[in-house]
C-alpha cells in the first residue's frame, strides 16, 4: 500500500494594524491592535492597551494555534511587530503599497460604527472595561454580518 499524500497545507494571509483611541479624557490614549484574515475579512482578534509589546504580544497568543502557524503577517513598519511575530512569517510593508489595505478599510468602518472610536467625538467611554464591552459588541456584530 501506498501512504496517502500529505496534504498541502495552505498559508492565509492575515493583517495587523493599531489604532489609539481615548477613555476617560484625550490625554489617556488607548491603543487597540487588530487582525484580520485577508480572504473573508473576518476580525479574528483584537486587544486594548498602551502602545508596546506586551498588549501585541498577548493578541499574538490569543490568535487561534492554526493562524500561529500557517500564515503571513502582513504590518505597517512598527517596530514592535518585529519583535513579537515569527521572522520567516512576518511581511512589513511601509504605507502605501496596498498590503495592509483591508485592515485599514475595516478600520474605518469600525470608527463609523462605534462613537467611542472616533477620535473628533462627544461619545467616549469613562472606563476601560466600558470601552472594551462597547468595541466587542461592534467587532461581534461585524463579524455576524459576513456570514
Amino acid at each position: 500500500m501506498r501512504p496517502k499524500k500529505a496534504q498541502k497545507k495552505r498559508w492565509e494571509a492575515l493583517e495587523l494594524d493599531e489604532m489609539w483611541t481615548f477613555v476617560g479624557r484625550k490625554k489617556r490614549k488607548v491603543w487597540r491592535g487588530l487582525v484580520v484574515e485577508r480572504a473573508s475579512r473576518r476580525i479574528v482578534g483584537w486587544t486594548l492597551g498602551s502602545r508596546g509589546e506586551a498588549p501585541l504580544r498577548r493578541l499574538w497568543l490569543t490568535l487561534p494555534r492554526r493562524y500561529r502557524r500557517h500564515c503571513w503577517y502582513f504590518t505597517d513598519l512598527w517596530k514592535a511587530y518585529a519583535k513579537v511575530l515569527p521572522r520567516w512569517q512576518h511581511r512589513p510593508c511601509p504605507k502605501g503599497q496596498g498590503q495592509t489595505s483591508i485592515v485599514e478599510a475595516i478600520n474605518c468602518s469600525l470608527r463609523q460604527r462605534c462613537g467611542v472610536l472616533v477620535r473628533k467625538s462627544c461619545s467616549f467611554s469613562k472606563s476601560l472595561a466600558m470601552h472594551m464591552a462597547r468595541i466587542k459588541l461592534v467587532i461581534d456584530n461585524y463579524n455576524l454580518t459576513l456570514k
